[in-house]
């Protein structure tokens, strides 16, 4: 019998893991140590340098191959339903309300006092509201297409038979 390792079924196996995504950032020249260079040797803000580092740099860097993509956890169906549903409401409060009429912007510092209380209050409200109605229809949807669109959760209110009223139609 051979002293080869690989013939022997006892002989221990040594598993090298794959490099994590830091360890891939860091050997290609784009880890922590590299961002925190360029964040103090670009004589930008910090936070602007950091901005432009994350959103600038690294997509950059990714979709011209240099570094692999960020790892993306997979999210369920019923978290995309959620985001689906949040969505639609913020979309709802601002055709209602839009910026150009008061309604507030999260892009100003110039919002009158309490608007985004009222802004979040509203769309949680809408969204919860948008959950109730369809929320399984939404979830099932979405696992079945394996996303969500722009108007999906409008689609599904379409598909939604109409509500009966308790007070009957009266013709004029």
């Amino acid at each position: 019998m051979s002293t080869d390792p690989i013939d022997d079924p006892w002989a221990p196996v040594t598993v090298t893991a794959a490099p994590t995504y830091e360890q891939e950032l860091n050997a290609a020249g784009y880890g922590d140590t590299q961002r925190q260079r360029y964040i103090e040797e670009s004589g930008q803000d910090p936070e602007y340098a950091e901005s432009m580092w994350d959103e600038m740099v690294i997509p950059a860097a990714e979709a011209s191959g240099e570094i692999p993509a960020r790892p993306v956890e997979p999210v369920s169906p019923a978290v995309q339903a959620q985001w689906a549903a949040r969505q639609q409401a913020m979309r709802t409060y601002w055709e209602q309300n839009p910026v150009e009429h008061g309604g507030y912007d999260p892009l100003s510092n110039t919002n009158e006092p309490g608007a985004e209380d009222r802004f979040n209050g509203v769309v949680d409200q809408l969204s919860t509201q948008i959950l109730q109605d369809i929320g399984p229809a939404l979830t099932e949807s979405i696992e079945q297409a394996g996303t969500w669109g722009d108007h999906t959760v409008d689609e599904l209110y379409s598909r939604r038979p109409a509500a009966q009223d308790d007070e009957p139609e009266i013709e004029i």
